[in-house]
């Protein structure tokens, strides 16, 4: 049979039925076998005619023999065979022998096709979720750097109004605390400390003064 793409299979099917209306089995229709044989071809060449041929051979059978059903049905209905369709199994469906071993062979690289598309698959369920989760922590973590620092800045800022606002107030005390504050963090970090006057002629040793902590 020739197939909807232009390819040919080798069918072979069994059509079960049953004398529903004996009268009209017997009276209707000179020969209602033959009428049942031709109608069942005629049915499946054209069902296979709207099929490729891989739905023929593998995944469309069970459909296939359905809407063969069906169609028998309905013309047998029209003729008025007397006949009710029990059920149409479709059995040997291969290409035919001169191009069968090509057939297997185009059959077995499309199933080698699938198992790489689904393997690829496998490996995108596995990869994809782990790196967009990995980029979804450098983000949190970027964010949170970023609010670190906003926060720090905002709080700086904060401490250098505060202290303007002390400084409007009273200058020379302001400069003069901050000049305290200042030399009281430098000079324990300076070392051996000489004191001199705006001349430079006497010269004033500061003893290097160890405080401890109780």
């Amino acid at each position: 049979m020739l197939t909807g793409d232009l390819n040919l299979a080798d069918v072979e099917w069994v059509v079960q039925y049953r004398i529903d209306d004996p009268y009209k089995y017997l009276f209707k229709v000179r020969a209602p076998i033959e009428t049942l044989r031709d109608i069942s071809e005629a049915t499946m060449r054209q069902i296979v005619g709207d099929r490729t041929v891989n739905e023929v051979l593998t995944v469309g059978r069970t459909e296939i023999a359905t809407s063969v059903g069906e169609g028998i049905q309905l013309l047998c209905d029209e003729y008025m065979l007397g006949i009710k369709i029990e059920q149409v199994v479709l059995q040997d469906v291969n290409p035919p022998d001169p191009v069968k071993d090509a057939f297997n062979a185009v059959n077995q690289a499309q199933q080698e096709k699938e198992t790489m598309i689904n393997q690829a698959r496998s490996e995108y369920n596995k990869i994809i979720p782990r790196a967009r989760g990995q980029a979804e922590e450098t983000i949190q973590k970027a964010e949170g750097y970023a609010a670190e620092r906003v926060n720090n800045a905002r709080g700086e800022a904060s401490r250098f109004n505060a202290l303007y606002k002390e400084y409007i107030k009273a200058p020379e005390v302001t400069k003069r605390r901050i000049y305290l504050e200042t030399m009281t963090s430098v000079l324990p970090k300076a070392g051996n400390k000489i004191i001199t006057d705006e001349d430079g002629n006497n010269v004033l040793p500061l003893l290097q003064m160890q405080l401890k902590e109780k």
